[in-house]
């Protein structure tokens, strides 16, 4: 809930603020780094790990500076109302950038020890949910006098539960500031982020989580963090007895996508729709695995209709387990038999 306002609050700053005529050119980077990571330029970013890890500049990762390309001239942007894929960013934008692609660090630990929000992945979508806002509000440099406040789903979790105000200027919030001891106990009461869950283990529970990684309204970063959690306390052999995290990397909210109209050479590539997978397939896949100790494959298969099953032979995608990845091999692009399930190769981007 307070995620949109973080990102609000670094754009105060007028020179900080990412406008709409920027979209073009980010998706562009994005793609540019990001789309080949598979195997294939194709306006799909499967490779998703690695494509966090170079837009990530607190990891030690990537590279220094990931945005240098789009980097205006004196950090000073020549053409603000450029919509190209060629529009540059000043060092403000590029600031703002870094903070929504790093994971965000708290003040102090909330429950469960934990020290920071996973923030956003690269996609091709970075606007959607208003991640990109065209609009000044209240509190920030350059609104008008009459500007509104901020306003975003769940932002009354902000003002309402966290500030204890309705009406109180969410964009007021400070990290460590005022609010911060309300922050950490209401993260006692609300926060699922325990990476012990020994007891649901003993007790027979399984689940199967499915992640879009075009969601900009749930952060995938803190999903995918959580599931990393629950391997470095319970260890990967454990968590396979009883938990799948499924991730669909061109998916949106709803887990349904489509691949973007140029591919990272920025060359026009055939859109390919990415179908969410089929609900009730995953909860017969859940079924089998508590009453018949069936446990779902770490692979599947999505065919274009969002069936789930296991027979690469048709069109779709591969559904991989996190952290493994789509990987091309050879074969028509919308071929599932083309693909195959790897896991990603963080060391290569080490200097």
């Amino acid at each position: 809930m307070l995620a949109p306002v973080l990102v609000r609050i670094q754009e105060k700053p007028m020179t900080n603020w990412i406008t709409p005529s920027k979209i073009k050119t980010i998706t562009s980077e994005f793609l540019r780094q990001c789309d080949a990571l598979d195997g294939i330029s194709d306006g799909i970013i499967n490779n998703y790990m690695v494509a966090r890890a170079i837009f990530n500049v607190k990891d030690g990762i990537g590279p220094k500076d990931p945005w240098k390309v789009l980097r205006a001239p004196n950090g000073i942007d020549p053409n603000p109302k450029d919509t190209t894929a060629n529009a540059k960013l000043t060092d403000g934008q590029i600031k703002t950038l870094e903070f929504v692609y790093s994971p965000y660090t708290f003040k102090t630990a909330l429950a469960n020890g934990v020290k920071s929000f996973g923030m956003w992945l690269p996609n091709t979508t970075p606007s959607d949910f208003g991640l990109i806002s065209g609009t000044r509000y209240k509190g920030q440099e350059g609104a008008a006098e009459n500007a509104s406040l901020f306003r975003h789903l769940g932002i009354a979790g902000a003002t309402g539960f966290l500030m204890q105000d309705l009406k109180a200027n969410s964009l007021d919030y400070v990290e460590g500031g005022r609010w911060n001891k309300r922050r950490e106990e209401i993260s006692v009461w609300l926060d699922a982020t325990n990476p012990d869950l020994s007891a649901f283990y003993k007790r027979g529970g399984k689940m199967i989580i499915t992640v879009g990684l075009m969601d900009n309204l749930a952060s995938d970063g803190a999903q995918l963090d959580y599931y990393q959690s629950l391997i470095d306390k319970m260890g990967r052999k454990k968590i396979d007895e009883f938990a799948r995290l499924f991730v669909v990397p061109q998916g949106g909210h709803g887990l349904s996508g489509k691949s973007y109209t140029i591919n990272g050479e920025g060359k026009p590539v055939e859109v390919r729709n990415i179908a969410s997978p089929n609900g009730n397939d995953n909860i017969d896949l859940l079924v089998a695995w508590v009453e018949k100790k069936q446990s779902p494959a770490k692979t599947l298969v999505v065919d274009e209709k969002g069936r789930i099953g296991t027979d690469t032979n048709v069109k779709g995608y591969l559904l991989c387990s996190y952290p493994n990845y789509p990987r091309y091999v050879n074969g028509a692009v919308d071929f599932v038999s083309s693909y195959v399930s790897a896991a990603p190769d963080l060391k290569s981007l080490k200097k």
